[in-house]
């Protein structure tokens, strides 16, 4: 019983240290506003204007986290 509850509690710690594009949530899409992101290719661009201390963009709760592009740069369906 006790190595099944560590077992789970072990999951659920990588599960919450691996963040959202590992879980297959994704945040806002950058393809939302594609006049703003146009080239942009890398996280570090993401985080020149999305990091809590840059004044440009919304500030990302989470700066330390790498793989902004794996969680945010998913297909925005286009409504007809």
């Amino acid at each position: 019983m006790k190595k099944n509850i560590a077992g789970r509690f072990v999951l659920l710690v990588v599960l919450l240290m691996g963040g959202c594009a590992y879980l297959g949530a994704h945040g806002p899409s950058i393809h939302l506003y594609p006049d703003v992101h146009a080239g942009i290719t890398e996280d570090g661009e993401c985080l020149g204007c999305h990091h809590p201390d840059a004044p440009q963009g919304t500030p990302t709760p989470h700066p330390n986290l790498k793989g902004c592009l794996k969680c945010h740069q998913d297909d925005v369906e286009q409504e007809e």
